[in-house]
């Protein structure tokens, strides 16, 4: 059995972690709650954790556990992610890398559009992400 290991991540928002998670490939595959539900391991099992925002096992990739967000009473959220899917399903600290590199830019979006700008993104070849805001 695979142990979860607890992520510390700045993420406040729901709405652009959710669109984070879409933009890294997630789109369709989120199941979303108000309450916290439980999280299950690779042989189906019920773990003990529990998140608000989840990522079925189907969908992380061979005999992987759930990926789950737990919103936490300080707003941010505390990821869950198994040992093994870190190791061998490339869900470790590159992955969790782009994670925050996408919210940032699906919070930087959210903001400006709010603001009334018009938000256009080009990538850069070393991977970055350029917004550019329009009124």
């Amino acid at each position: 059995m695979s142990h979860y290991s607890e992520v510390q991540i700045e993420f406040k928002d729901r709405a652009a972690l959710a669109a984070a998670l879409e933009r890294l490939g997630f789109q369709g595959k989120l199941e979303i709650y108000q309450e916290a539900r439980s999280l299950y391991g690779y042989q189906g099992d019920r773990r003990e954790q529990q998140a608000h925002i989840i990522i079925r096992r189907q969908h992380v990739g061979l005999a992987a556990n759930d990926i789950g967000f737990q919103r936490q009473s300080n707003g941010t959220y505390r990821a869950w992610v198994s040992e093994f899917d870190q190791r061998q399903n490339g869900y470790g600290d590159a992955w969790l890398g782009k994670l925050k590199q996408a919210y940032g830019v699906e919070k930087a979006r959210a903001e400006a559009k709010k603001r009334g700008y018009r938000v256009s993104e080009q990538k850069l070849d070393d991977g970055r992400v350029r917004l550019v805001m329009r009124r």
